[in-house]
């Protein structure tokens, strides 16, 4: 029989304030990647972006405003399942975005040199199951 250890909780706040600076800096640098870029149409639309490479100056405006407690990823962060970056951390935030003046959610992975938009869009929140039995 293993006996677990006490493992500290991932993602710490130091790890999330290194990935949140690390796409600022790739973003900085480069554009980034769309892990599947048909589904980011619908969300660029709701956002009012017309152009994909708008989302790029969007993402860099905003970045800076997201701290370490908007994470609303897992613990550990989930790792995708998406081909181009199978087995990639995912890092989710929501929080009160002051330059588009609502709630967003942005969830992103870094691959080698360059961010990865996974999802962007207002944020909806989770409601609970209806009707379940306690």
């Amino acid at each position: 029989m293993r006996i677990a250890l006490n493992k500290p909780i991932r993602p710490s706040v130091k790890e999330l304030t290194g990935k949140l600076k690390e796409a600022q800096e790739l973003l900085s640098k480069k554009e980034g990647l769309f892990v599947d870029p048909g589904k980011i149409v619908g969300e660029l639309n709701a956002l009012g972006i017309g152009d994909s490479k708008e989302v790029w100056e969007l993402i860099k405006t905003i970045l800076p405003e997201i701290k370490t407690e908007d994470y609303t990823g897992g613990k550990p962060p989930q790792k995708s399942y998406e081909k181009t970056i199978e087995g990639k951390e995912l890092f989710a935030f929501s929080w009160e975005c002051k330059h588009l003046g609502k709630k967003i959610y942005l969830k992103f992975a870094i691959k080698g040199d360059r961010f990865i938009y996974v999802s962007l869009h207002e944020d909806r929140p989770q409601h609970p199951t209806k009707g379940r039995l306690q």
